[in-house]
C-alpha cells in the first residue's frame, strides 16, 4: 500500500468535517459542467463531494466513481447508495473495460499521479467521440506561503512538482483548457494547517522527501505561530474527445 493511500485511508472519517476548500472547488467544478451525458466515470472520488452534485445535476444518468483508497469510497457509497456504482481503482491506472464516458471528471485527486500526462491520455481513451474529460489539480504556485515560509530556514517544503498553468503537461497530439484560480486558507498557525492537511489525508509529503529535523521543525512553526495563510492554486481543466 503507497503511502498516499494509507494517508487517505486513515482521513477517510474526518474528512467531511476538516475539509474546506475542497468542497468548494468541487461545486465549482460541478457548475462548468455541460451537455446530458448518459454515463460518467469519476477518479478519486473520495468522500462524495463532487460526486453529489453529478447526482444531483445528472439525474438520469450511469454513475461510475472510483477511489483508491477503500475507506473513502466506504464514505462516498453510505452518502450515495445505489445511486452510483462504486470500484475500488487507481485513476493512474484506469481499467479501460470499464467501457466507454461521455463524461469523466476528478476533482483534486490528479496531482497525485506520477505520470499526469500518461494518465490523462488513459483517461481519454476511455472518452466516447465528443466527451469531455473535466478536472482541477492543484497548480505550481499551491502552498507558496509554506514554501517561502520554509526557505526562510533553508529547508525543503516537501511539496510535489505541481503542473503550471501556461504550460500544462497535456499529452503529446491533445490540447484542452486550463483555467485558475486562488483560494486562500486562514489557520490559526502552520501547525494548525499541517493538522488540517492530515486530517483530510492530503500531507503525503512528494517522492524521496526528507523530513526536517525536529529542531528546525520547532523553529519554523515558532515563527508562524500566531496565524498562517494557505493559498490554494487550483487549475480547472477539460478536454473534449475527438
Amino acid at each position: 500500500m503507497s503511502i498516499v493511500v494509507k494517508k487517505f485511508s486513515a482521513g477517510a472519517a474526518a474528512y467531511d468535517s476538516a475539509a474546506r476548500v475542497q468542497p468548494l472547488v468541487a461545486a465549482r467544478l460541478a457548475a462548468k459542467l455541460q451537455g446530458n451525458p448518459s454515463r460518467i466515470l469519476e477518479i478519486g472520488c473520495g468522500t462524495g463531494g463532487l460526486s453529489v452534485h453529478l447526482a444531483r445535476l445528472f439525474p438520469d444518468a450511469e454513475l461510475v466513481l472510483t477511489d483508491i483508497a477503500a475507506p473513502m469510497l466506504e464514505v462516498c457509497q453510505q452518502r450515495l447508495g445505489d445511486r452510483a456504482s462504486f470500484k475500488l481503482m487507481d485513476g493512474e491506472k484506469p481499467d479501460a473495460d470499464l467501457g466507454g464516458f461521455e463524461l469523466i471528471v476528478s476533482s483534486l485527486a490528479m496531482q497525485w499521479f506520477e505520470d499526469l500526462p500518461g494518465s490523462i491520455q488513459r483517461l481519454a481513451g476511455m472518452l466516447r467521440p465528443g466527451g469531455q474529460l473535466a478536472f482541477t489539480i492543484l497548480g505550481s504556485r499551491n502552498f507558496l506561503e509554506w514554501h517561502e515560509l520554509l526557505n526562510r530556514y533553508g529547508a525543503d517544503p516537501g511539496l510535489h512538482d505541481y503542473p503550471d498553468a501556461s504550460a500544462f503537461p497535456w499529452p503529446k497530439g491533445m490540447a484542452g483548457r486550463i483555467e485558475e484560480e486562488f483560494l486562500k486558507e486562514s489557520h490559526a498557525s502552520a501547525r494548525a494547517f499541517l493538522k488540517s492537511l492530515k486530517a483530510i489525508g492530503a500531507s503525503a509529503p512528494r517522492a524521496g522527501y526528507e523530513p526536517l529535523s525536529q529542531v528546525k521543525m520547532r523553529y519554523v512553526l515558532a515563527a508562524a505561530a500566531n496565524g498562517f495563510t494557505a493559498t490554494y492554486h487550483v487549475l480547472y481543466g477539460s478536454l473534449t474527445a475527438c
